[in-house]
């Protein structure tokens, strides 16, 4: 899932925590990924997901907007399984504690040079404990 950012008055607010790390992909190699999170409100969080890796020949830098949206209990999940990066958050029913696991899968398409959601079940990409 690609989502492109807009430009109203709320985007402009900064985040109240950023959360940085790394993993890999086979076949690409090191991608980067900040996750950026602020309180929307009702124990919701909105949440910007920005990955960025090397690609191509010679090696140039590449960022995608991976995820834009509210979630609950931040911050999300990303690793790499294969040729996978999968990304995994949670998301409560009203008034509970009771939160379910949501994973997306993405495969990098080497044509478009960039990431692409793919259905988790073709994955190796598995609900973190």
């Amino acid at each position: 899932m690609l989502i492109s950012t807009s430009a109203c008055a709320q985007d402009e607010q900064p985040w109240d925590k950023q959360t940085t790390g790394q993993t890999s992909v086979a076949r690409l190699g090191r991608v980067e990924y900040q996750i950026s999170y602020r309180s929307a409100g009702f124990d919701h969080f909105n949440t910007e997901i920005l990955i960025r890796w090397q690609a191509g020949q010679p090696s140039t830098g590449q960022q995608q907007i991976l995820y834009e949206g509210i979630h609950d209990r931040p911050p999300a999940r990303i690793w790499g399984a294969g040729r996978h990066l999968c990304l995994a958050m949670q998301t409560c029913a009203r008034g509970s504690d009771r939160c379910q696991w949501h994973v997306l899968a993405h495969r990098y398409q080497a044509s478009s040079q960039r990431f692409v959601e793919v259905n988790p079940s073709s994955a190796s990409c598995r609900t973190p404990r």
